[in-house]
């Protein structure tokens, strides 16, 4: 694996761009102070780097969304005083498409250990949020004492005992049961009767999918940022919809992290967890029920609960709790 163009990286302003030993490349970003603790962040949501704005508000594109995000209270970077490292997944963001996505946690987490090992060359801490979670779960796992500590937020255990995932999973079949009527099959065996049609569903349903990530007094009281956010949502599900009517023939971002949280079951696993492990949790979760925060933290040894009245998006709603949670974890196993 290398790393193109780390000469000139300067902390806070420089992509980086590691190419990965199927020479996929992966766009990523470093905040913060070179020599101090390394920190890995693993989006869920669309798998971009840029879910992290509310922690970093140097992701922010220009000086406009900053104002919005600060508006809300995202206005210290959590990379003060760590070194923090963020990334597209393969087939989001600048990340390269050729390659395909990542649809298993399995892959997710080779990918984020190779761009770990690239960035920092030795043990790193590593924060996770929502899928993004379950993928740095998979890591810990996999990697052993080369995570420092673990962080999950707002993150999904899956299986039976997850509404989330369950959820996911009876949409599925429920797809693939019209789809076998209509006599319709993917190459991946997933069968559906149009993909064009269920990608400009995916278009209309993204804002509504944005506004269930935050809490009701959270939206109220911040609409233009989740219209924002929502917008942005909806530009990405247009870009696959087009991916699609242009004849695209593979599995599609949104259709990826969909296969992923419907095959999803962590619970037998979490015995095994070494790294020490925070989870964070909104009270208001609508995506991820707080159930699963409790049931990580029941399952993982010595892991630790903070619950916080915020949606989803709690590390956008509160953006310095968590900051300050996720900082003082770090600091505890240098």
């Amino acid at each position: 694996m290398s790393i193109a163009d780390t000469s000139s990286v300067r902390p806070r302003v420089e992509p980086v761009l590691v190419t990965l030993p199927d020479s996929c490349r992966l766009a990523a970003r470093l905040f913060g102070s070179e020599g101090a603790p390394s920190v890995l962040f693993v989006a869920g949501g669309d798998g971009t780097m840029l879910q992290w704005r509310g922690l970093i508000p140097d992701l922010c594109v220009d000086d406009a969304e900053r104002e919005l995000f600060a508006a809300a209270g995202c206005r210290v970077s959590l990379a003060d005083g760590l070194w923090v490292a963020v990334y597209d997944a393969r087939g989001c963001g600048w990340s390269s498409r050729s390659h395909g996505v990542c649809s298993t946690p399995g892959v997710a987490a080779g990918d984020a250990l190779a761009l770990a090992a690239a960035l920092f060359g030795g043990p790193f801490h590593l924060v996770g949020h929502g899928l993004g979670a379950a993928v740095a779960l998979e890591l810990a796992l996999a990697a052993g004492r080369l995570v420092r500590s673990l962080t999950l937020i707002s993150a999904v255990v899956g299986g039976d005992g997850s509404r989330s995932a369950g959820g996911m999973r009876a949409r599925r079949a429920a797809d693939g049961a019209a789809c076998a009527e209509d006599g319709v099959a993917r190459e991946d065996g997933v069968a559906r009767a149009d993909g064009v049609a269920r990608a400009e569903d995916r278009v209309a349903r993204a804002g509504d999918d944005v506004s269930r990530c935050f809490a009701p007094a959270f939206a109220a009281a911040h609409p233009e940022l989740v219209a924002h956010i929502a917008a942005e949502a909806r530009d990405t599900a247009r870009g696959e919809a087009e991916l699609v009517r242009h004849g695209f023939n593979g599995m599609t971002a949104a259709e990826a992290r969909a296969e992923l949280l419907a095959s999803l079951d962590v619970r037998a696993r979490l015995g095994d967890v070494t790294a020490p492990t925070l989870v964070i949790h909104g009270e208001h979760d609508a995506v991820v029920p707080p159930g699963d925060g409790q049931a990580l933290t029941e399952g993982i040894p010595g892991a630790r609960l903070v619950s916080l009245d915020a949606g989803h998006a709690v590390t956008i709603e509160r953006a310095d709790d968590v900051a300050a949670a996720i900082g003082a974890h770090v600091l505890l196993h240098p």
